[in-house]
Order: structure tokens, then sequence, then C-alpha cells
């Protein structure tokens, strides 16, 4: 630590620590007289102490125990600096130390009674100050002699008790004591202006208390904003009626020339004679008798009243009617010609200025121009001209000649400092700042000034420094000098405003903040309450910017002040009108509107608040036609910030094509400046990146990119284009592509907190959870507390990578911060939902709804949806309840009667929400079977079907292979935010020859990369008639097949990168009525490679693997097998693909595969559960000369591919129908799959379309 922060830190206790020890051993009465160090000293942290810094004023005191540390006065007042910190005990220390060394010495005493009323007495002295507000005067009075039994307190607490002295009847006694207080203590300035104060109360008394003011405001050590108020306040007593007061209205405007009621009461004093009032000698009376001189003529005292109204309007700036007013009254007092001519002169030459003036504002530096020119051919060396001309030049850009015009002012003796900033303002538009700093020396050093003066002009130089190196880009070098020119000048409420603008534009709002109202607590004069209110209605805080503007009186507000208030009040009335909204009351909000509007019909600024609010309603016509009406009715105003603003409000209204031509045509009007145009480029390049964005979410990409391209070069270079891009690069899948972008940001704005995040995002995306968790948490350290939206993205980023916990450690601070927010509290349920509390989540969701309507955001163009409705909905479409049905036909070539199948099933499927998480399910399935026409006339082929083979086919006619049913099933499906379950219950369709009881449960947890699956389930075996619905034996009527598989899988998936790699493994027992069980073993891996991916498409590609294995072959037909594909060993290897998408209401998918594979099938026996038909099948084939009763073993397999596909389309907001299809090819194995399906939801569809399709899935298929 540096040596200077250790003394900072270690001085209090060292001076106390030397006090103790220095300690004499007995207690002293009195103390010798402080040295001269001492004494100046002292004075010091007197003055700083009177000036509410008691930071200052330690130091000071510290320096000075360090000197001697047991001098009283300066413990004294080192407890009394204590105390106004707020550290009561520190200061009981120093009492304790004063009281063991001086305990009768009047500071130790004072010091006493200062330390009783912070502590014990602080509740008596509270009561004593309320009985004497509440007019309770004999009871405040004996409350004070009680608090300060030995006399008069010094320091603050000296008016009170005065002025409780004086309520009670002794004010004479009070001005007294305090007047000999004054003569024993000269440099007591605080009791000096408490004695002021008293004697201003009363007009008999009031000269001698403005006497006082004023001399002490001369002083330099003085408290000099609480002197101006004092002064402030006694002319406000005084009035406008007595002309001796006409002096001190005018020394008081010398120090406060805004306060506009002071200029009235001056200009009406004047009316008055109070520039030519003599006071009249002591013991003089004064004489009510005219002048013997010969009176003026009627005519001559009608132009002297004519003189006098001119004389009026001049005061008030109506330059034209005052010049007319003094011509009339040199015709009717010709006697007084050359004083009517001169002010006629006046008049002409100040309108002239004034129009001046008025055209550059206006946007006309050319009219304004030649206006200042001929006010100085009137006045050729009127400073106030040449400013005027010179700030014409200035907007033309016509700095040579500016330049020349203002360079001999600052070279004046004295210099003038405005032409001196205007000089430097030059400078920088011309790229000579290097000038500018040796100027300010050499001005420094001719300037003659001295003591506040010469505070001033250093100020205004270090803010002159201040203004170069913000257009140098140094806003970080530019608040060093603010800050420096703040504490030379602190009672400069300009100064303050611009230091916290520059703080806000460092994204530090609260140390802007800090600024003004520690100036407000330095000075609180109007223009220090007007600039504080300017600040905190810049950040959006109205009441804040409302309570303190009210603070200011009324007759001392100027036009400005006035205006501020008026659009203060018009923004509450705004906020009522969103509250209104958000309670569904819009015919009131729709009223309160209409009645803002109206009261600030001249205001254009406001009128497009009131229009934006408009827009908000839903009616953008009746906004944008507030704005665009005032503009029509000014058809001669430029309005350029006006034109500015319409554009915003086109931008809300969602009117782009409107904006664009909007732009151009109002970037061509006159009077536009440089920074206006910049103003006008950011609208158009907001609205191209805007474009932009959209068509990305339409997912057309192609036309997303031609519109970034076109943005101007210029526009390419802005952090917003390049994350934009980034954006676009992402869409398209290239994320590296999409980092490089945000890369690039960092290049010209390092540690952007955006551009960083992007790149977290993009290393998310590649699979990098640890890199982009790192960045975050970088960047989370980089960003102040107050700094909202980038801590918002950091939680955003947080959430995406599963990391719920930060996320939520950054935003509930917010939430306590900004509980009004809507993007604060939607983030919150943000990450409630991401941790499964959905109910938590939709509360907050609907809170968010309601800030939204308050704050005026309005739907997005393309949902029309705001996020809060967005997100709510999402949320409630996990509700959404449905019934669905569907006609799916399937056929597999074979052998009539056995192999082959044509199944037709009709699901019917209701899902029933419960809550957020569930929903009860049911299935009625109807199930059609038809295998064809066993041919059981014909031995051979109906020996491989049933028990033909062993008992023949006697008697046996064709057999209609069909069977029918209906699938019955109930069953509950959870779904949280990382775990997933499903429990169901069901039969195999009731009618079928064979039925069987069904179920299962599958439970699947999701970590950030990678899932878990179990399942564990009794499903049927749908290959085949035997093996689905079971057959029965045409030769004696018994059954058999209905297999069912009992068994258990797991699968398993984690992302690798970009990739997913996945597996399964799966052991099952297949059982069946009178058939031989089988022993399944199965697994399954492979990769899932994104090809491509964006908004609304996925293709994608891989590798897929295969293996089976089965105890026994029971791949046949004959009584005891189950008819199902069950080799003893089945690889298989495939190249699958897969694109899917949505486009406005559709949904699609296709899917392809191409592969190979290898099989093995093991012998089987014709009746593996009966060897008694086993045995009479070996005769019996024998003698038909078809070999012996075994399916022989063999190999097989070979290329295969499959071709399917989905298509869903949204028919109304309730209503899907869709379609599937499926073909699978390979050798002996050729099915065709068909699916149409209609569904309908209880509630509306408002999301887009989800994708891929969703077919109705039949309970066999589960």
């Amino acid at each position: 630590m540096p040596r200077v922060a250790l003394s900072d830190l270690f001085a209090p206790a060292i001076v106390l620590v030397i006090a103790s020890s220095a300690m004499p051993a007995m207690a002293q009465s009195h103390a010798p007289a402080p040295s001269p160090q001492m004494k100046q000293l002292l004075d010091s942290a007197r003055v700083w102490q009177s000036k509410n810094r008691p930071d200052m004023a330690r130091g000071i005191v510290e320096k000075a125990l360090l000197i001697d540390p047991t001098q009283p006065d300066a413990m004294a007042m080192m407890g009394q600096i204590e105390l106004s910190s707020n550290r009561p005990v520190e200061a009981g220390k120093w009492l304790q130390q004063l009281q063991k060394l001086y305990p009768t010495y009047p500071a130790t005493l004072a010091l006493a009674d200062q330390y009783r009323l912070a502590t014990t007495d602080k509740m008596a002295l509270a009561q004593a100050r309320l009985d004497a507000r509440t007019g309770k005067s004999a009871e405040a009075w004996a409350k004070m002699q009680a608090l300060f039994p030995r006399g008069a307190p010094s320091g603050p607490m000296a008016r009170d008790y005065y002025r409780a002295m004086a309520s009670a009847g002794q004010r004479d006694r009070a001005l007294n004591e305090l007047r000999e207080r004054v003569r024993q203590n000269p440099d007591d300035l605080g009791l000096a202006l408490i004695l002021a104060d008293m004697l201003t109360d009363r007009g008999d008394t009031r000269m001698e208390g403005l006497d006082i003011i004023y001399r002490i405001y001369q002083r330099p050590d003085a408290n000099r904003p609480e002197a101006l108020e004092l002064w402030r306040r006694a002319l406000n007593s005084a009035g406008a009626d007595d002309p001796a007061y006409y002096v001190w209205y005018q020394r008081y405007l010398k120090e406060a020339p805004d306060d506009a009621s002071a200029r009235a009461a001056l200009a009406a004093l004047a009316k008055k004679g109070g520039a030519t009032y003599v006071p009249p000698p002591k013991g003089a009376t004064t004489a009510g008798t005219a002048s013997s001189a010969g009176k003026p003529s009627p005519t001559a005292r009608q132009g002297a009243a004519l003189g006098e109204q001119g004389l009026a309007k001049l005061r008030e700036g109506r330059h034209d009617d005052a010049r007319a007013l003094f011509a009339r009254a040199l015709k009717l007092d010709p006697d007084n010609a050359g004083k009517w001519r001169s002010l006629m002169a006046t008049a002409t030459f100040w309108g002239t200025l004034a129009k001046a003036r008025a055209a550059n504002e206006q946007g006309h530096p050319a009219q304004g121009e030649a206006l200042a020119r001929d006010a100085l051919r009137q006045q050729p060396n009127q400073v106030d001209a040449k400013k005027v001309l010179a700030t014409s030049l200035m907007a033309q850009e016509k700095w040579p000649e500016a330049e020349a015009l203002l360079r001999p002012m600052v070279d004046a003796k004295p210099p003038d400092i405005d032409a001196l900033e205007m000089l430097a303002k030059v400078w920088i538009a011309t790229n000579r700042t290097g000038e500018i700093t040796p100027l300010l020396a050499q001005v420094e050093q001719r300037y003659q000034g001295a003591g506040d003066a010469m505070v001033k002009l250093r100020a205004q130089l270090l803010s002159i420094e201040a203004d170069q190196l913000i257009a140098e880009g140094k806003s970080g070098a530019a608040v060093l000098k603010l800050e420096d020119a703040v504490r030379l000048r602190p009672q400069d409420a300009w100064l303050r405003y611009t230091l916290a603008r520059q703080y806000l534009d460092l994204g530090l709002p609260a140390l802007g903040r800090s600024v003004m109202e520690d100036g407000v607590r330095y000075a609180a004069t109007p223009d220090m309450r007007y600039a504080t209110a300017l600040y905190l209605n810049a950040l959006d805080d109205v009441d804040g910017a409302s309570a303190v503007l009210a603070a200011v009186p009324e007759g001392q507000r100027s036009q400005g002040m006035r205006e501020l208030a008026a659009n203060l009040k018009a923004q509450r009335d705004l906020r009522e009108a969103r509250q209104l909204e958000a309670q569904g009351r819009r015919q009131e909000a729709g009223a309160l509107l209409d009645r803002i509007a109206m009261n600030v019909r001249n205001d254009p600024q406001m009128l497009a608040s009131v229009g934006r609010e408009w827009i908000a309603l839903g009616e953008p016509d009746k906004g944008l036609a507030l704005v665009r009406d005032w503009l029509d009715a000014h058809p001669d105003d430029p309005a350029i910030g006006v034109r500015l603003r319409y554009g915003e409000l086109l931008a809300s209204a969602n009117r782009d094509d409107a904006l664009r031509s909007w732009i151009a045509d109002a970037r061509t009007r006159p009077g536009v400046t440089a920074e206006q145009q910049a103003l006008f480029d950011d609208q158009l390049l907001r609205l191209s990146l805007r474009t932009a964005e959209r068509q990305i979410q339409a997912g057309d990409l192609a036309a997303a990119g031609r519109t970034l391209d076109a943005v101007p070069e210029a526009g390419k270079k802005d952090k917003r284009w390049l994350l934009t891009q980034a954006d676009l690069r992402e869409a398209r899948g290239d994320y590296r592509g999409a980092e490089d972008a945000a890369r690039t940001v960092l290049v010209g704005h390092p540690g952007d907190a955006d551009a960083r995040l992007t790149i977290a995002r993009m290393e998310e995306r590649m699979g990098h959870r640890q890199a982009a968790q790192d960045i975050i948490d970088q960047v989370l350290a980089d960003t102040a507390p107050d700094d909202v939206d980038t801590r918002l993205a950091i939680a955003r980023r947080y959430t995406a990578i599963g990391r719920n916990a930060q996320a939520r450690a950054v935003v509930d601070p917010l939430r306590q911060q900004y509980l009004g927010r809507s993007d604060v509290t939607m983030q919150a349920g943000r990450i409630a939902q991401s941790q499964g509390h959905y109910d938590d989540a939709a509360q907050l969701y609907r809170s968010a709804l309601t800030q939204e309507q308050g704050e005026g955001d309005t739907p997005s163009p393309v949902d029309g949806l705001t996020s809060a409705q967005r997100a709510l909905q999402g949320l409630q479409d996990r509700r959404q309840g449905q019934v669905a049905t569907a006609v799916i036909q399937s056929n597999e070539s074979g052998s009539s009667g056995m192999s082959r199948l044509d199944a037709t099933e009709i699901p019917v499927y209701l899902r029933i929400p419960d809550g957020y998480t569930g929903h009860y399910f049911f299935h009625a399935d109807t199930v059609l079977l038809h295998a064809g026409t066993l041919p059981a006339d014909q031995f051979d082929p109906a020996y491989k079907f049933g028990k033909i083979a062993a008992l023949g086919n006697a008697g046996l006619h064709p057999v209609d292979q069909t069977d029918k049913g209906v699938a019955l099933a109930a069953g509950y499906d959870f779904n949280g935010a990382n775990h997933t379950w499903r429990a169901d219950i069901g039969t195999s369709p009731v009618g079928f020859t064979v039925s069987n009881i069904l179920g299962g449960l599958l439970y699947r947890h999701d970590f950030y990369s990678s899932s878990l699956t179990l399942d564990v389930s009794r499903r049927p075996v749908t290959s085949s008639l035997v093996s689905y619905a079971g057959a029965r034996d045409p030769a004696t009527g018994e059954s058999w097949g209905g297999v069912v598989r009992s068994g258990v899988t797991v699968r398993g998936a984690q992302d690798w990168g970009r990739s997913t790699l996945f597996a399964s493994v799966g052991f099952g027992v297949l059982t069946g009525k009178n058939t031989e069980t089988n022993h399944e073993f199965k697994v399954r891996s492979g990769v899932d490679l994104p090809v491509y991916v964006s908004t609304d498409q996925r293709f994608s590609s891989g590798l897929v693997v295969n293996y089976w294995s089965y105890s026994n072959n029971q791949h046949f037909y004959t009584f005891g097998n189950g008819g199902y594909y069950s080799p003893g060993k089945y690889v298989s290897v495939s190249i699958p693909l897969d694109w899917t998408g949505r486009y406005k209401r559709w949904a699609w998918e296709l899917e392809a595969s191409v592969g190979n594979s290898w099989t093995r099938e093991d012998s089987a026996p014709y009746f593996p559960t009966r060897p008694d038909l086993q045995a009479q099948a070996v005769a019996r084939m024998a003698a038909a000369g078809l070999g012996s009763p075994y399916f022989g073993t063999g190999t097989g397999g070979g290329f295969s591919y499959t071709v399917a596909g989905a298509l869903e389309y949204r028919l109304t907001p309730h209503w899907v129908i869709g379609s599937r299809f499926k073909l699978d090819r390979s050798r002996d194995y050729a099915p065709n799959l068909g699916t149409i399906y209609l569904r309908y939801f209880f509630d509306r569809q408002r999301l887009p379309v989800p994708y891929p399709p969703d077919p109705v899935k039949p309970y066999s298929a589960y």
C-alpha cells in the first residue's frame, strides 16, 4: 500500500494514541493559547467544517494534532468532525480525553453539549424544534433552556437556541447577545450569519442584516452558498415596494444572474426610482414637494409615459414593440429627442441581435450571420454581437473567419473566456488541438483577476480542456479535468452537470448521481436543483427529478425550469396512463393521453412521447398523427430534432418502408447539423439491422446477408453491425466465423461485454462449456453492479450453459434494486423455468407482462407478441391439451396367409394437462389386420403354417387370415426441467385372438451435455399377424402367438463439440401363447453430425451401427414359433440423412439412409414347444418329399435403404393436419407405411409451428 494511503488510514488512530500517551498526571482547567501555526490550521479547518466538508477538515486537524496532540481546540474539533461524520463512538473517545485533560475548558463543554444532543438528548432536541415549528414558543424555549443550562451554545445549534428565545418574546435580548458574541468573535462567520438571519426577519433591522450578509459574502473563507441563500430570502421578505432595496437587488443579481424573481423585482423598483434613490440622512424627513422648475407639457408627459412603456417592453425582450413606443415618444417629447433616439438605437440593436440568436438556434446560421453583421454595423465593437456572429460562422464551418473574429477577444486584456471556449471548439474542429493547451497557459498568465475570479477562470479553462479531450474520445482524461474543475468551483451547477453526464456516458450513472446530489447539499441554489433535475431525468428518475425541482420556489424558476417541470408532470401522467393500460382500463388510459396531448400541444417532443404510448396501445396512426400534425402546422420550422423523433416513432410502429423515405426527406432540409446527420445515419443502420434480424428469425439467411451487405462501409465498422453479422453466421452454423466477427469488435472496443458474451455463446455452441463459462465469469467480474443490461445478458449465458445457480446470483440483487423492470423480472422467470419452478415462472412472466404494459413495450411485428407474452405462451403450451386421431396404413409383402401383413390402425389419443409438468393420456386404437388367404387346401405351402406339417390338411379349405380389435391404454407423462418420465398400462387390441396386458415405465434425465434413459416395458411384437394378434391352427383350432417383449433398455447420449454420440443396450424376454420363450440382446450406437442448422431448418447426417442377437430363431409361422425376425446375429452399418424445417404454417421432415447388413439365422424346429408334433412332421414331410421339419440355418444381408417423409400444416390456431410415409428396402424385407392424421388443441397455438412434425403414434408403437 502507498505511504499516503497508509497515512490516511492510520492518522486518526495515531493522533488519538499520542493524545492518550501525552496526558498529564493532573487535569488542567486552562490551556495555553494556540501557536500562530496551530491557529492557522484550526481556522482553516473551521472554514471547511462550516462548508459541510468534514473530510477536508479532518485532514487539517490531524496535522494539527500531530504537532500538538493535546491541543484542546484541535481535539474538540476532531470530536465535532466525528459527530458530523455520524461516528458518535469515535467522538465519545475524543470527549473522554478532553474531560480528563481540560474538564472545564469551553471547547470541552461545547463538545459535551454537541455529543449529548447527538446521542442521549437527540429526541429532546427534536421535540424542542418541533414545538418551535408548531408555534409552541414557550414550550420550545423552556426545553432549550433545559438542554443548554450553561447558556447559549456555539455552532449551528445557536440558531435554534436564539430563535426559540426570540419567539418567546425576547427578540431584543437574543439580538443583543448575538451582537456581543459576534463582536467578541469576529471570525465566527456562522454566528454572524445567524445574527444576520434574525435581523432580516423584520423591516426595521433588515438593512443591518443585509450589511452583515454582504460583508460575509465577500470573505473567501465564508460559507458563500449559505450567505447567498440568506440574502435571497431577505430580499424576498423585502419585496419590490421599497426603492431602498434597489441596490441590494443589483448586488445580488451580480452573484445570481439567473434569478428571474430578483430580476423582476429590480425592474419594478427601477420604475419606482430605485436607480436614483438616495437614502435620506439620519434625522431628515422625506419631502413630498415637487421641484419648482417648469412643468412639462401634457404631450411631453404623454411621450414620457410611452417611453416608460417602451422601457418595460425592452426589459421583456420585445424589442420591436419598444422601438415603436420610443418613436412615438420622440414625436410627443422632442425636447428629449436624444434620449428617445438613443433608446430607439438600443432597441434596434438588441432586437437585431435577438433575431440573429433565434436564427442560429432554429438552424439558419446564414440568416444569423447576416443579422449579426447588421448588429455589428450598428455597434462595431459590441462583444455579444461578435460572439453571435462567431456562432453563425462556426455552424457554417467557416473556421478561418470565426478564428479571425475570436482571436482578438481572446488576446484582449482581460481575455474573454467565452471567446476562448469558442476558439477552442474551432481548433478542435480543425484538428489543431495541440495549440489549445499553450493558449490556455498564456491566457492564465495574462489574466489579472484575483480570488474567486481567478478560481472561476481556472475552472473554465479546465472545462475547455475537458471539451477538447471529449472531442478526441478521451473520456477518462476529460473526467479528471472536470473533477478538478468541480473541486475549484463546487458551487457551479453546470460544471457538475457536465461531469455527471460524462460519468453517465462511461456507464457510471451512480457516480453522476452522487456528483449532483453532493452539489445540492453543497449549494442548494435554483440552478443546482435545475441541473440535478435534468440529470435525474436523463436517468429516467422522474420522481427524483420532480422532487428536486419542486424545492425551487415558483418565483425563482426560469423558463427552462418551468418547461422541465411541465415535462416531468407529463411524464408522470404518461406513467399513470401506462398503469391504467396495464390494469386493462384502456378507455381511461386513452382519455388521459388525450388530456396530456392537449396540455403539451406546443411541445413536439412530449407529443412524441404521447404518440409512443398510443402506438403501445395498438393505435399507431393516432400516435403518429400527433407529431405529424405539429410538423404540418409549422412548415417553416425545420425542427430536425422533432423529425428525428418522428423517425423513432415510425420504427416503433414498424413502419419501416415509411421510415426510409422519411429519413431521406428530413436529412435534406436546411440547418441539419453534422451531429444530426450522424443520428439519421444511425436510424438507417438500426433499420437495416432490425430488418436483418427479422430475416434471420424467418430463416431467410440469404436476404439477411444482402441487407447487411447493403449497409455503407462506415456502418460496417459499427459494433452493432459486426454483432448482427455474428448472429447471421451463427444461424448459418458458422460458429467460428461468428466468433471472428465478435473478436473484430474487440479490436476497436477492447473489453466490450456484448462481443465477449457473443464469443462465449459460440464456444457453448461448439460444445466448449468450460471455455464459455470462463469468459462469462470474466465479463461478470468486469461489469459494474448497476449495469443492468450487461448483467442480464450474463445471466442468460449462465442459464444457457446450465449454471442456474450463478444466473440466480446475478439476477436476485437486480430484482431487489430494480423490482419494476420487466427485463429483470423476465430473466428471473427464465431461471425459474429452467430450474423446473414453472408456477413461479408463470407468476414472474405475468408480472413482467404488466410491467411491459407500464413501460409501453410494443409487440414484435413477427409474431405480434411481447417478450413476456412469448415466454408465457411457451409456458402455457406445456399445459396444452389435445385430442388426435389418424389412419395408419402399413403393408409388408410375403407369403399369403403367413408372413404377409396389411395393417390399418386408427388411434384416438386424448391428452389432458395436469399443471405445467404433467399430462394424463388415454388411447383407444382400432386395429385391423389382414395377412391374406392361407391356401390350407394345398399341403405345400400350407405345411409352413400351424400344425399342418404334422397333422396334414385333409378337409381344409382356404382360410382368410384377418383379425381386429381395440387397444386401450392410459398413462401419465411428466415433463420437468431436466428429467421426464412416463408410466402407462394398457392392453393389446381387445378382440384379437390373443390379448395381453401391456405397460411400461420410461425415465430420462438430461444433464447439460448428455442424457440417460431407462425404459422398462412390456410391449407387443407387431411383425406379423401371428406375433401381434395370434392365430388359430386350421387343423385343430388351437391358438398360438400374441408375442410380447418384456425387457429393459438403457440409452445414453453425449454431446461432443457440435456432434452427439449415442448408444443403447437392451435386453428382453419374448413370450407368447404356446410359443417358445426367446431372449433378445440389442446394442445400437452412432454419431449425429449437424451439417446445417438455422432457426427454422436442420440438416444432419452421421453413422449408425446395430447389433442384434436372439437365443433362438422364431422367424416362422408354425405352431410354437412366434412369427418375428430373430436372427442369431445381425450387424448393420448405415449412414442416415435427415432434413427438417418449417416455413410459415408448414413443418416437414425428410429422412433417408443407406447401409449394409450381415446376418446369420440359426436352424429351428417346426414345433419347438411340441416334440410330438415334431415327430409326426418328420414322417409326413418325408412322404411329401419336403425334407425334414427344420428351418435351415443361413447367412444373408446386403445393401439396404430407407426413405421417409412427414408434412404437417397448421390449419387454424387449434387444428393441425399431417401426413407421413416410410419405405424400407432390403433383401427379403420391403415394408411400406403411410399415415394421415388430424390433431385438435384445446387452446390456441400462438408460437411458431414446431418442427419436426409430430405424427400421431399408436399405443403399439410405444
